[in-house]
C-alpha cells in the first residue's frame, strides 16, 4: 500500500491495532523496532492529513468573508 494513498482511518486503525497488540503483549522483542516504525510512519501520514485538512478548510472559511 502507498503512503500517499492510504486514508486517515486506516491508518488510525492500523495505529490502534499496533497499541492493542503492545497492550495486550502480543509483539514479540524481535517484531517491537519494526511495529514502532510503522507507528511512527502511520501518526507523520495522520498529522500530514489533518494539517492539509485544515489548510483547505482555512481556504474555504476565507472564501467566505470575501462573499
Amino acid at each position: 500500500m502507498k503512503e500517499n494513498k492510504i486514508t486517515y482511518e486506516t491508518a488510525l486503525k492500523e495505529l490502534n491495532d499496533i497499541y492493542q497488540s503492545m497492550e495486550d503483549n502480543a509483539i514479540g522483542v524481535d517484531e517491537l523496532t519494526e511495529k514502532l516504525k510503522r507507528a511512527s510512519d502511520l501518526i507523520k501520514i495522520c498529522r500530514d492529513k489533518l494539517k492539509l485538512t485544515e489548510e483547505e478548510s482555512k481556504k474555504i472559511l476565507e472564501q467566505f468573508k470575501t462573499m
